[in-house]
């Protein structure tokens, strides 16, 4: 009778679900995996850093849709993988995430001394949604399953499968194993909001003087972004954009409204409803309570979220609607369209646009010429070169906040950044991963020095996959955003700990065969760029930055005071 390993079983379910990719380090135990994917059209990405492969994954599930996958050895390789996956957690990104493990005799628990051994079924479990050790081979279908049903329903995020080396290795019979198509063990159906509650919020929607649409990270979960647009179109109201939903409008659409422009700012005060659409309405959001939002009395709510645990946690809700957003505002569309013909624009919507172009003008207004080349200059002239059907990526702390204003997202899906859990280091493994799933696009990365300094090793890796992204680096060779808590708590002689030495990063990035440029002055960074597109390379323009204006970002204190008193 025929017979088959547990590696081979595990290949056969990862290509069932159309997995394209896997990023892992081969470790002596997963060789047996990772080495036969491309029989089963898998390409495999090996990272130099196993968090770097679990950002990837994070980052390739957002910009694809799809679930990423990733993989690392048992023990150092483990550990290492879980910053990435706690990440992707937080960020709601469906990441499976698969460790080997020591033999299975030995662990679980530990007889002692074991080499390389970590609980790591303990220490993913508080990370992931679910997570599971593998304990017999003939268990690989059914837990690999479950592993995808979990990461894809509901609020998306991380699975974890921990396999011992001796399941890996194991030969069972064949007969009897089954290995399914997704649509055979998990819905692929979207579920729907109650009808009943639908017909509610679009009467709402229809009676409400000053409807606004809220928009969240669940939005582009979903795919939704059609259907925030035609609803918004019909109503003409105007839609704010969370700080995880950037790109689902065109940022210069005109209902769009930056997530900290004065307007947005204004609406969220002044609307007298708002939809909220896949937002858990976060600290960011100061939880949606007054006075940053209208009063729970004055401004009705209506909130459609895939989780019913989201529903009223932050902001009580008049209409909660249960539901995958693309689907519900899909239904919620119709009613809408049935109740009340095509609007034109209140006029209280170009006060309030007129509020976010007196803000960009203010923004504008700080960009001076250097040298040094001040913060907002940098960011205007990035922004000037980069395309609409660009993807941007967004990392660091003060050098974070100055992108997050100036540069604008025209796509969905084209925006990446870690909005609720700020880890640093995202920024490479993030770009490497949207130009593999977009090698025609242009992938643009804009980086404090001391975030880009957490991942640097993978500039290797971008070299040697042929994925070409442009990353500029701010540099004011400190940690910048820790300066100013320095200067409110000591004055400006005691910045213990904060200060960098001077490295040149373009020659590092030259030195992993990369591209690199390096610019002093503001009328250099143009011709940096165009420089970097024409290379084809993995490029990093290394800009010196006036270290003094980087300190107080526009928006720093906002940022650090957002949520705190509730």
């Amino acid at each position: 009778m025929a017979t088959i390993k547990g590696a081979e079983l595990l290949l056969r379910c990862l290509a069932q679900e159309n997995v394209r990719v896997v990023f892992a380090i081969p470790d002596g135990i997963t060789t047996s995996i990772l080495g036969r994917l491309k029989d089963h059209g898998i390409r495999l990405i090996p990272p130099r850093h196993e968090a770097a492969g679990a950002h990837m994954a994070d980052a390739w599930s957002r910009v694809t849709g799809e679930p990423g996958v990733c993989m690392a050895g048992f023990g150092p390789g483990a550990a290492n993988l879980l910053s990435g996956i706690i990440t992707a957690k937080t960020e709601g990104s469906p990441v499976v995430a698969i460790t080997s493990q020591s033999h299975s005799r030995v662990i679980y628990p530990d007889r002692g001394g074991v080499f390389q051994y970590a609980d790591q079924a303990a220490l993913f479990k508080p990370a992931t949604k679910w997570n599971a050790v593998v304990s017999h081979p003939k268990r690989i279908p059914e837990l690999v399953q479950k592993a995808f049903r979990l990461a894809t329903s509901g609020r998306p995020g991380p699975v974890h499968l921990d396999i011992p080396s001796d399941v890996i290795a194991a030969e069972v019979e064949e007969e009897g194993l089954a290995v399914e198509p997704p649509e055979r063990y998990r819905s692929t159906r979207r579920v729907t909001a109650d009808k009943d509650l639908v017909r509610e919020a679009a009467r709402m929607l229809a009676e409400a003087s000053l409807p606004a649409v809220y928009v969240g990270g669940g939005v582009g979960h979903s795919g939704a972004w059609a259907e925030v647009r035609r609803l918004a179109e019909h109503l003409a109201c105007p839609v704010v954009l969370g700080p995880s939903a950037r790109g689902v409008l065109p940022e210069d659409h005109p209902l769009c409204f930056h997530p900290i422009s004065a307007g947005a700012r204004s609406l969220r005060r002044e609307a007298d409803l708002f939809l909220l659409v896949g937002t858990q309405l976060g600290q960011l959001e100061n939880y949606g309570q007054p006075p940053w939002w209208g009063s729970l009395e004055g401004q009705k709510t209506i909130q459609v979220d895939v989780d019913a645990e989201m529903i009223g946690r932050n902001r009580p809700v008049d209409v909660g609607l249960v539901g995958d957003a693309k689907a519900t505002l899909a239904s919620l569309i119709e009613e809408v369209e049935a109740i009340t013909p095509a609007r034109s624009p209140s006029e209280s919507l170009d006060e309030f646009r007129h509020q976010s172009e007196e803000w960009e003008r203010g923004l504008a207004g700080l960009a001076r010429d250097g040298p040094p080349v001040h913060p907002a200059k940098l960011m205007m002239e990035v922004a000037s070169f980069f395309p609409r059907d660009g993807i941007l990526v967004q990392d660091g702390g003060n050098t974070g906040l100055y992108c997050f204003q100036y540069l604008r997202a025209y796509e969905p899906r084209s925006f990446l950044w870690t909005s609720k859990f700020g880890h640093l280091g995202i920024g490479i493994p993030y770009a490497m991963a949207a130009k593999l799933a977009n090698p025609n696009r242009t992938v643009l990365l804009v980086s404090g020095d001391s975030a880009f300094g957490f991942n640097i090793q993978e500039l290797e890796t971008a070299y040697r996959e042929k994925l070409p992204f442009i990353c500029v680096v701010s540099c004011d060779y400190r940690w910048g955003m820790e300066v100013p808590v320095y200067i409110r708590e000591f004055g400006p002689g005691n910045l213990a700990g904060v200060e960098h030495s001077r490295p040149r990063y373009d020659q590092v990035a030259k030195g992993f065969g990369c591209f690199g440029a390096y610019v002093e002055d503001p009328a250099e960074i143009r011709p940096a760029l165009e420089a970097a597109a024409r290379s084809g390379l993995p490029a990093v323009i290394h800009v010196v930055v006036d270290r003094d204006a980087n300190v107080w970002p526009p928006g720093l204190m906002e940022f650090a005071t957002v949520g705190r008193e509730l």
